[in-house]
């Protein structure tokens, strides 16, 4: 439905692992997705809404919305994809906490993204949005 690049829309494809294949790089060029993940959605949240939303900061490419396979109900996070991995890095720093359908959503890097990569060598600092690093100590002390 919200697919602009001329494929038919992901339904249902929740559980599978990205294709290790994916990188098929038979010109040499970069095909590598500049998707997001996008959490913490209500479960009445539609791609259009989810692509009304996110489409100011880029173009996006595909908005999938993740299901249970086994019911059909959504799992309240979803997938976007932008053409350009600055859209996707200006999605994540600006989007985080953002209101939806009455609910403050989480916009992370997706698991199958180069782009926290990428944000490193482009000295961003998206720590504010991913979180303190594993070293930080200040949680464990306040349960002493």
């Amino acid at each position: 439905m919200w697919n602009n690049a001329g494929a038919a829309p992901m339904m249902g494809h929740y559980g599978q692992p990205p294709p290790s294949q994916s990188n098929n790089q038979s010109s040499g060029g970069n095909q590598q997705k500049h998707d997001i993940f996008v959490g913490n959605l209500a479960f009445n949240t539609t791609e259009e809404q989810l692509y009304q939303a996110f489409s100011e900061l880029g173009r996006i490419i595909k908005v999938r919305m993740v299901s249970d396979q086994e019911t059909g109900k959504p799992r309240g996070f979803a997938f976007i994809e932008f053409e350009d991995p600055q859209a996707a890095l200006s999605a994540i720093r600006n989007m985080n906490e953002y209101e939806i359908n009455g609910r403050k959503i989480r916009v992370n890097f997706s698991n199958s993204s180069h782009l926290e990569t990428l944000a490193g060598q482009m000295g961003m600092d998206l720590s504010n949005v991913t979180g303190p690093k594993k070293d930080d100590n200040t949680t464990n002390q306040a349960q002493g």
